[in-house]
């Protein structure tokens, strides 16, 4: 969304008259994955391990909520969060596998596909077992959605003493072939990559700066356009809820008013949509007005038309900074819109 110097301007002049208001809030960080909320993961059993556990006399079946689906097994997804770019994170789920013999079981529950570390765990009561390792996997992309297929799973050394002892059997070995896994898990959050969030004062409060010779320049890579007042900054991370319209918005460069540099713009979106920085939380964001647009197929996001309205500690700074009465709380002073690029 824009950000624009006319609430920078009042922020900074704010801060100079009134420091004790500062905050400080860390410096903004890239955020590349998204929480899971649902979907599925299928596992399909290696064809030579499955025998070798019938010949062995130890059935497997899912655990529910799992389920056989034309002889895979099926979980679903609880949690966890990934980049949805490279399906690299933790994909956690309910429900597992019953390993049984006889009247020996073995109950594997909550399993968790470490991606990143190319690992797989689940608990074994209430204890968590390293049950082994990924390899390969081949990740592909279906609008905002990430898939991962292919991904080899093969017994950690660890389950296979467990798995040996518990059956009194040496059929599980360190290095055993489990099988491929293909997971399809589903997010409610899309994670931002980039764009621009562009802030436009509005005349009056232009006219307003200008009379109280404020001085106003970006920050690189923050730019602006002198010809349309405009003020450009780049985007560099966050997540958000495309249906909620909820979540965060990081930037880089910044604004110096004078010597007072701003820096650290965050978008924040939900019930109470507000612009922070590095000095804290600066503007209400009036979003009753705005326009947005979603593609799926290029991932791309846009909101227009948000009102940047300052906020009681914005405004008492700049009229202490100033020697004016001209600020106000809930005053308008610029709209902003921004151009998204999700991973």
């Amino acid at each position: 969304m824009r950000s624009r110097y006319g609430w920078h301007g009042r922020l900074a002049v704010a801060t100079a008259a009134l420091a004790t208001f500062a905050v400080a809030v860390p410096a903004n960080a890239a955020t590349t994955s998204v929480r899971l909320s649902g979907g599925s993961t299928t596992l399909r059993l290696d064809g030579k391990t499955a025998r070798a556990l019938t010949s062995a006399g130890i059935t497997v079946k899912p655990s529910k909520p799992g389920k056989n689906r034309g002889g895979a097994l099926v979980l679903p997804v609880s949690g966890g969060s990934i980049d949805p770019a490279n399906a690299k994170g933790t994909i956690d789920h309910k429900g597992g596998i019953t390993l049984s013999m006889g009247r020996t079981k073995v109950a594997l529950t909550a399993f968790t596909l470490n991606t990143g570390k190319k690992t797989v765990s689940a608990k074994a009561g209430r204890s968590t077992l390293a049950v082994g390792s990924l390899s390969g996997g081949k990740v592909t992309r279906d609008g905002f959605a990430t898939k991962v297929a292919g991904l080899k799973l093969k017994l950690g050394k660890q389950a296979a003493g467990v798995l040996n002892r518990a059956f009194g059997v040496r059929v599980f070995k360190s290095g055993l072939a489990l099988g491929t896994a293909a997971s399809a898990p589903v997010s409610r959050d899309v994670a931002i990559d980039r764009g621009t969030t562009t802030l436009q004062i509005n005349a009056q409060t232009a006219g307003a700066l200008r009379q109280f010779g404020a001085t106003l320049a970006p920050i690189a890579p923050a730019t602006a356009d002198a010809a349309t007042g405009q003020l450009f900054f780049p985007i560099t991370g966050g997540t958000v809820n495309p249906t909620a319209f909820s979540g965060s918005i990081t930037h880089s460069g910044g604004l110096n008013i004078g010597p007072l540099p701003l820096s650290d713009l965050v978008v924040n979106l939900g019930a109470t949509p507000t612009l922070t920085t590095n000095l804290g939380a600066v503007a209400d964001l009036d979003l009753s007005r705005i326009t947005t647009s979603v593609d799926p197929r290029t991932r791309a996001i846009n909101v227009g038309g948000a009102g940047v309205r300052i906020n009681a500690t914005a405004a008492g700074a700049l009229n202490a900074a100033f020697r004016t009465t001209a600020f106000q709380a809930g005053q308008e002073i610029a709209t902003a819109s921004l151009a998204a690029i999700a991973r």
